[in-house]
């Protein structure tokens, strides 16, 4: 799983925890799915091509994917079949001002079909969400998810810690799993240690707990207890 930047790897730890899965694209703004990708092509080659395999999950911010939009295209002519890519869509950069991106006058589902992903859609609801994740981790990919959210923010502390040692702990987990047959200390365990999804609120919720949602629904996957 990789995350970008700012907000949305700080909410990641609030709500579920650092994890060694979790690879933090600390400082390198529109390089979310650019990473991603390489860890898609490689660990792709290891394992089944029809999209069983363990996915490869980014996490990206409206602002962020826009520094680097052409990425799209090249997801799209390299077609890594685990990778999803989640977009959070605020429409702003929150973490500079709340100063507007260029988002709202994109159709980024449409300019990844475009680009030949296997598929995008657009959610908004709870309900959407959890029906998109299904098929996103169900799928064949390419797959690109575009979550339409508000501005609010879960609490949480900044996250400083040092890049290089961010990479080296997940070198260290990719390691980890190529020596042993055997689950990894620490990784599939810890990865679900959040709240069933039976107690997630799935009607009226605010922007920001639909973000918890995500999380939740991405970190109680299949794909990721493996």
């Amino acid at each position: 799983m990789v995350l970008s930047l700012g907000g949305i790897s700080r909410e990641m730890l609030a709500v579920a925890g650092r994890k060694g899965n979790q690879f933090i694209s600390l400082d390198a703004m529109g390089q979310t799915i650019s990473v991603a990708l390489g860890l898609a092509l490689g660990l792709g080659r290891r394992g089944p091509k029809d999209g069983s395999a363990d996915k490869v999950i980014a996490i990206e911010g409206d602002g962020s994917l826009l520094m680097g939009l052409s990425v799209l295209s090249t997801v799209g002519h390299l077609k890594p079949a685990g990778l999803v890519v989640y977009v959070l869509d605020n429409g702003v950069y929150l973490a500079t001002g709340g100063q507007p991106t260029a988002s709202a006058d994109i159709d980024l589902v449409a300019v990844a079909k475009g680009c030949n992903w296997s598929g995008a859609r657009d959610v908004r609801t709870a309900g959407e969400l959890a029906a998109a994740t299904e098929w996103a981790l169900t799928a064949e990919g390419p797959n690109l998810i575009r979550v339409h959210i508000g501005t609010a923010q879960l609490p949480a502390e900044y996250f400083l810690e040092d890049p290089a040692i961010l990479a080296e702990d997940f070198r260290r987990w990719l390691r980890s799993r190529e020596t042993t047959t055997a689950e990894p200390s620490g990784s599939a365990d810890a990865v679900v240690s959040v709240p069933p999804p039976a107690k997630i609120p799935v009607r009226g919720v605010s922007n920001s707990k639909r973000k918890r949602i995500l999380w939740l629904c991405i970190a109680l996957s299949p794909h990721q207890r493996r």
